[in-house]
């Protein structure tokens, strides 16, 4: 689990640039890259989630990522929640990196 929180510009454009970031992952999944491609709400916040298809080599990284933004404390962030495993190792983990994104508690 890595979880990172960028600060962004006061006038960044945290809707646009949601859409802009599901649109890309459109792309992807289209070009085989991912599995799976949802808008998520976690915690009252709305994100895109996506799942990696499996990689050519199965001993490589596979993941389940979520990103979004927020404004906290009076500043915009892009939220990056990035679970991740070996390849071949991924569906034994699929419930539980399923539970972990669920169950994220983000502050407001």
């Amino acid at each position: 689990l890595i979880i990172t929180i960028s600060p962004m510009s006061d006038d960044f454009p945290m809707d646009v640039s949601l859409k802009a970031n599901y649109d890309g992952a459109v792309t992807r999944q289209k070009n085989g890259e991912l599995e799976k491609l949802r808008y998520l709400e976690l915690d009252g916040i709305k994100g895109v989630e996506f799942i990696e298809s499996m990689p050519e080599d199965k001993s490589g990284p596979r993941r389940q990522q979520w990103l979004a933004f927020r404004k906290y404390a009076g500043r915009n962030q892009m939220l990056n929640f990035m679970l991740s495993t070996k390849g071949s190792s991924f569906d034994k983990q699929r419930d539980t990196f399923a539970a972990i994104m669920s169950s994220s508690k983000i502050t407001q």
